[in-house]
């Protein structure tokens, strides 16, 4: 058994506007701007995880990858809405889900086009009602909506 690994401590976006992709972060997602003592990559603090900012090269562009790679944040159920008017009145394209009857999610891209998904988990009965009520669909990576 290889040793313990203690907790995540940052993850890499390469960015072709790092000043946007920062004011993305903390304007529309509410991260932290982080400034380091002795320097550093620009960097924000968002769900107590570090993303640091590296701009982007003709040999290192941004590589957002598939929808199924992606970052996902943990909201609660009565800031499911709020996420979606807020995310729509910054002008963000929003993608809404369910998968199954147990969670519902609001996917986005950020401005490089990384994939983001803010989610919820729910038990059955209250994912019945709260999926019903918004009329979402089902989703599941790499096959999609199911059919209507």
């Amino acid at each position: 058994m290889p040793p313990a690994i203690e907790a995540l401590d940052h993850w890499t976006y390469v960015s072709h506007d790092i000043e946007r992709a920062r004011r993305f972060y903390v304007d529309v997602l509410g991260a932290k701007p982080l400034d380091r003592p002795g320097g550093g990559p620009p960097a924000v603090e968002i769900a107590g995880h570090v993303v640091d900012f590296f701009p982007a090269t003709e040999k290192d562009p941004p590589a957002p990858g598939s929808r199924g790679q992606h970052h996902a944040f943990r909201i609660q159920l009565q800031d499911y809405d709020p996420w979606v008017e807020h995310l729509r009145t910054h002008e963000v394209p929003v993608m809404l889900a369910s998968h199954g009857k147990h969670r519902m999610s609001i996917y986005v891209q950020d401005p490089d086009g990384y994939h983001l998904e803010l989610t919820l988990g729910l038990d059955p009965e209250t994912g019945r009602r709260e999926i019903e009520k918004r009329g979402l669909r089902s989703y599941t990576i790499p096959h999609g909506f199911d059919a209507a």
